[in-house]
């Protein structure tokens, strides 16, 4: 379940309701504003830095291919790796969930020959979606949605998931709202090593630090508490923080969390990405963002978009389609689905977080022009590296 604080506009547009600066807040004020510029400003970059401009990379090496699709006002952009060849890798922000980065400052720090914006994501940098590293839940969703499970092989699989959590206690349980998110009103919470060194909690609530299925610390009226590198922190506020009145250090307790899919192999890969919805499947269109519930901003007309496929020979596709501009007008959901499917060669492909956050960098290269006039500050990439 994602937190329930926040009103999220996908696609990377944000109004966060009154709660956000209430005593429910999770996050301090300081913390709060440290982490989310609101995008009132272009990010802000090192000394004698510059964002990149966009250029088109030079593709010598064996087993990538880079296309440019420039149609009816319309130009999309797709680098192709042989899966032989690369491997397929989640990146952070900050290498935590907790603040945000452009794909530029990620990709800067890192080898890969392509990035792309990935989840949808929170000011925070939380992720919308049910999101899975090296076997380890980081980020939920409300919604049965596309996702796509990748395995140390590199070996890809697209389906929908949907996530449930529970923590047990003395014969009871109680639902977990959020894994790495901000604290809403009466919620629990589970942070994990993945969100940052500490929960970044205000002082209303209770913060549990559990060790191998036992209590080892209990913080009462006392937020932002150090999370564990080999635990949790289960932070609760109003009525959820009543379930722990009569814990005590030393009692056991077990959290409970499952992904259920309508694949049930993809439930066991150890990297999942949440994102959607469904755009091309088994070689066939078929976009299901109604059924996947996903807001008009996303669902409805013409757009920036990006995207993650694989060909019929299981090689992974990136692809990002300009919008809002003069050279681009954007794509519909069925029309992205289209091109990635007749151009660029999907047989199957997941929709990932677009609009201002469509981005593409192929080898340095950033290929393609965000529709913000700058890049975004966003929460998650998909990176490919050579193997």
């Amino acid at each position: 379940m994602r937190c329930k604080f926040a009103s999220v506009i996908a696609a990377g547009i944000f109004f966060v309701n009154s709660l956000a600066y209430a005593e429910t807040n999770s996050f301090e004020q300081s913390n709060f504003d440290e982490l989310d510029p609101a995008y009132k400003e272009a990010p802000v970059y090192g000394k004698g830095e510059k964002p990149p401009e966009t250029s088109m990379p030079e593709i010598d090496d064996e087993g990538l291919e880079f296309l440019v699709y420039n149609e009816n006002g319309v130009m999309a952009f797709a680098v192709i790796a042989d899966h032989e060849k690369y491997y397929l890798s989640p990146v952070l922000a900050k290498n935590q969930i907790q603040g945000r980065a452009t794909l530029a400052q990620m990709s800067k720090k890192l080898d890969e020959i392509a990035m792309i914006n990935a989840s949808y994501f929170m000011p925070s940098g939380s992720l919308i979606g049910v999101t899975k590293i090296d076997d380890e839940i980081v980020g939920v969703d409300d919604y049965y949605r596309s996702a796509i499970g990748i395995d140390y092989g590199g070996g890809v699989i697209f389906g929908r998931v949907r996530y449930q959590g529970g923590v047990h206690f003395y014969g009871s349980e109680i639902d977990i709202d959020g894994v790495n998110c901000e604290r809403g009103e009466n919620a629990l919470v589970l942070y994990n090593r993945y969100f940052g060194k500490t929960t970044g909690t205000n002082n209303f609530g209770i913060e549990v630090v559990v060790q191998d299925g036992t209590i080892m610390a209990i913080n009462r009226r006392k937020g932002n508490n150090v999370i564990p590198q080999d635990g949790y922190i289960i932070s609760a506020h109003g009525t959820a923080a009543t379930f722990f009145d009569s814990a005590q250090v030393g009692d056991s307790i077990r959290i409970n969390q499952k992904i259920f899919s309508d694949d049930k192999q993809l439930r066991k890969y150890p990297t999942i990405i949440g994102a959607g919805p469904r755009l091309v499947k088994d070689g066939t269109i078929a976009v299901n963002a109604i059924e996947e519930k996903f807001p008009n901003d996303i669902r409805v007309g013409r757009a920036p978009r990006s995207a993650f496929g694989v060909n019929e020979y299981g090689d992974y596709i990136f692809a990002v389609v300009d919008g809002r501009q003069a050279h681009s007008r954007g794509c519909t959901l069925e029309e992205w689905a289209n091109i990635l499917l007749k151009n660029f060669g999907a047989v199957n492909a997941i929709n990932l977080d677009g609009g201002g956050s469509t981005e593409l960098i192929v080898k340095d290269s950033l290929v393609n022009k965000p529709s913000d006039g700058r890049e975004r500050l966003i929460g998650s990439a998909l990176a490919i590296f050579r193997k």
